[in-house]
C-alpha cells in the first residue's frame, strides 16, 4: 500500500477499487509509452544478435553493480567469493541464472527499475564475458564488439528520445519548475547520465616498429574496449601508438602545394628524363610466343597437332592475321599469275599450230626417196616366230622413292589376321588377346630382368598400334570447339614521370539576352 500511495504521489497513477474493493493502479500514459520503448529495443536487438547470441547468454540473476565503472571488477570479486582455490564455483547448481531475454518477459527492465541502466548493465556484463572468452581478433569477437555499441548507442539515443518527449514545456521553464518532474522524469535522467558518462569512443592503437631506413606502421588493433587482458606484442622490438583525431575537423586541408616542396618545371640535369614516350615500344612489336606445330611420326592421326599451353596468341588468331596480311595478297598474286600464264599458253598453241602446217608443207614436197629406209626401220619391229616382240633393250630396274623408303615403318603393313578380324567385326577382342600377349611377354622378360623387348614383342606391339589406329581411323570424329582465351596479357613497367595528355581547354558557352 505505501508503495502504490508513493507512485501515485510521484508519477500521477490513479487509484481505485473494484467490486472485491481491491485496490487497482491505473498506469498513466507516460508509463505505457516507456513500456512500448522497451519492446521495440528488445525486438531491434534480437535481431541483431541473431550471431552472436548475446541476448541468449546466461548470467548471474542476483549480480547487480549501480557504478558502470566498477562492473568488471565488482562480477571479479563477486565469481572469486564463489570459487575455490581451483577456480570452480561452488555449489554451481544453486546459483541462479538468468538471460536478458528473459529479464525482457519478466519485465525486469522496467521504469520503476531504472529500466535503461539495467539493460545496459546487462549487455555490458554479457559483452565483457564474451570478449574474455574469445581470442582478440576473431570472427566472434568483432561481433560481439560491434554489438556492444551498437547497443550502447541505441540506448542513448532512445534514453534521449524518451527524456525529450517528457519534456512537454519550454526546457527553461521546465528546468525552473521542479514540481512538474515526476519519478519517471528522474529515473530517465539517471539513466541517460550514467550511461553517458561511463561510454567512451575507444581510441585506436597500432604497432610501430624502427627500422635502419625508415618507421613501420600496422594497420589499426582490433582490441576492443571491453578487454581488460594486458595487450600481447608480437616481438619485444614493436611499440604500441595510440591515433588522436584531429583537433581542427571543420577547417579544409592543405594543399599539396603548400606541403610539398615547390619544384620548377625545369628538369633536373643530374636525374634521368621523366618522359616516357621517346622511345616507345610498342608490346606488339617484340617476339611473343605463339602456336607450336607438334610432330608425333604414326601418332598424328590422334594425337593434338599442335601445343598452344602458355602462348599468347593462339592458332585462330594467327589464322586470321595472316589471312588478313599475307592470304589476300598471295590469292590477288596467284590470280595475276594464272592469268599470265594462260595468255602464254594461247600464244603458245597459236605458235605451235603454225609451224605443224609449215612441216606438213614440207613434208608434201620430199621426195619418195625415203620410203627404203622406213621399210627398214619396220622389218626391225617385225615379231619373232612365238607371236612376242623381241627385247630390244634390257629389263630396267623398278624406281624406288626415297621418300616412301623413309616414310615406311613396321606399323604400314597389315596381316591377314587383322583384316580377317576387321571383316568379321572382332578387331576389339583381337586388341585385347595381343594385349595379353604382350602383358606375359613383359612379366617374364622383367622376371628374368631383360631390358630389351624381343621381336615378337615389338612385332606384337606394332600390330596392336595399327589395329588401334585403324579403329579410331574407323569412328566418324567431329572436331571438338576450342576456347581459347581472348585475354591480352601486357608486360607493364613502372616509368618515372607521367604520360602527357592533351588537355582540353574550357570554353566558356555565350549568354544570349533575351529580347
Amino acid at each position: 500500500m505505501a508503495f502504490r500511495h508513493e507512485l501515485k504521489k510521484q508519477s500521477s497513477s490513479t487509484i481505485s477499487k473494484n467490486d472485491n474493493k481491491e485496490l487497482i493502479v491505473h498506469t498513466p500514459p507516460k508509463m505505457t509509452e516507456f513500456s512500448e520503448v522497451l519492446s521495440s529495443i528488445h525486438a531491434i536487438l534480437k535481431v541483431a544478435s541473431s550471431k552472436c547470441k548475446v541476448l541468449d547468454e546466461s548470467f548471474p540473476a542476483k549480480f547487480f553493480e549501480p557504478n558502470p565503472d566498477k562492473i568488471f571488477d565488482s562480477y571479479y570479486k563477486f565469481i572469486k567469493n564463489r570459487s575455490n582455490n581451483e577456480g570452480i564455483i561452488k555449489n554451481e547448481d544453486k546459483l541462479a541464472m538468468t538471460t536478458i531475454s528473459q529479464q525482457f518477459e519478466t519485465g525486469e527492465y522496467s521504469a520503476e527499475r531504472g529500466g535503461f541502466y539495467r539493460l545496459y548493465h546487462d549487455i555490458n556484463l554479457v559483452c565483457m564475458m564474451l570478449i574474455h572468452y574469445y581470442p582478440q581478433g576473431t570472427r566472434n569477437y568483432q561481433m560481439v564488439d560491434k554489438f556492444s555499441k551498437f547497443a550502447t548507442e541505441l540506448l542513448l539515443r532512445e534514453c534521449y528520445r524518451v527524456g525529450v518527449s517528457l519534456m512537454q514545456i519550454d526546457p527553461e521553464e521546465y528546468a525552473s519548475k521542479p514540481e512538474e518532474k515526476t519519478e519517471l522524469d528522474r529515473i530517465v535522467a539517471r539513466d541517460f547520465i550514467k550511461i553517458s558518462t561511463n561510454y567512451k569512443v575507444p581510441i585506436a592503437k597500432t604497432y610501430h616498429i624502427k627500422t635502419k631506413e625508415s618507421e613501420l606502421f600496422s594497420s589499426i588493433i582490433g582490441k576492443s574496449s571491453l578487454d581488460r587482458r594486458p595487450q600481447e606484442l608480437p616481438n619485444s622490438n614493436f611499440e604500441i601508438n595510440k591515433i588522436i583525431l584531429q583537433s581542427n575537423m571543420c577547417e579544409d586541408a592543405p594543399r599539396l602545394g603548400f606541403v610539398a616542396a615547390n619544384t620548377s618545371n625545369v628538369p633536373d640535369p643530374t636525374l634521368p628524363p621523366t618522359e616516357m614516350m621517346t622511345r616507345f615500344l610498342h608490346p606488339n612489336w617484340y617476339a611473343l610466343p605463339t602456336t607450336m606445330w607438334l610432330e608425333y611420326g604414326d601418332y598424328k592421326s590422334w594425337v593434338p597437332s599442335f601445343n598452344e599451353n602458355g602462348t599468347v596468341i593462339d592458332s585462330t588468331t594467327k589464322g586470321i592475321i595472316w589471312l588478313e596480311r599475307v592470304g589476300y595478297m598471295e590469292a590477288f598474286s596467284n590470280g595475276n599469275e594464272e592469268k599470265e600464264n594462260e595468255k602464254e599458253e594461247e600464244q603458245n598453241d597459236k605458235t605451235e599450230k603454225k609451224e605443224e602446217s609449215e612441216a606438213d608443207d614440207s613434208e608434201s614436197k620430199e621426195p619418195e626417196t625415203t620410203k627404203p629406209a622406213e621399210e627398214d626401220d619396220a622389218s626391225k619391229d617385225v615379231p619373232s616366230e612365238n607371236g612376242k616382240p623381241q627385247e630390244v633393250s634390257d629389263s630396267e630396274p623398278p624406281v624406288i622413292k626415297l621418300q616412301n623408303l623413309l616414310q615406311w615403318s613396321p606399323a604400314n603393313s597389315l596381316d591377314e589376321e587383322s583384316i580377317s578380324s576387321f571383316k568379321e567385326g572382332s578387331q576389339s577382342q583381337l586388341i585385347s588377346n595381343t594385349l595379353l600377349q604382350i602383358q606375359k611377354m613383359r612379366k617374364t622378360r622383367i622376371k628374368n630382368k631383360i631390358t630389351k623387348p624381343s621381336v615378337e614383342e615389338t612385332r606384337l606391339y606394332n600390330k596392336t598400334r595399327r589395329l588401334m589406329k585403324e579403329v579410331i581411323l574407323a569412328k566418324q570424329t567431329s572436331g571438338l570447339p576450342m576456347n581459347h582465351c581472348r585475354s591480352f596479357p601486357v608486360l607493364q613497367a613502372n616509368y618515372n614521370g607521367s604520360v602527357p595528355v592533351v588537355r582540353t581547354q574550357p570554353t566558356r558557352k555565350r549568354k544570349h539576352k533575351r529580347v
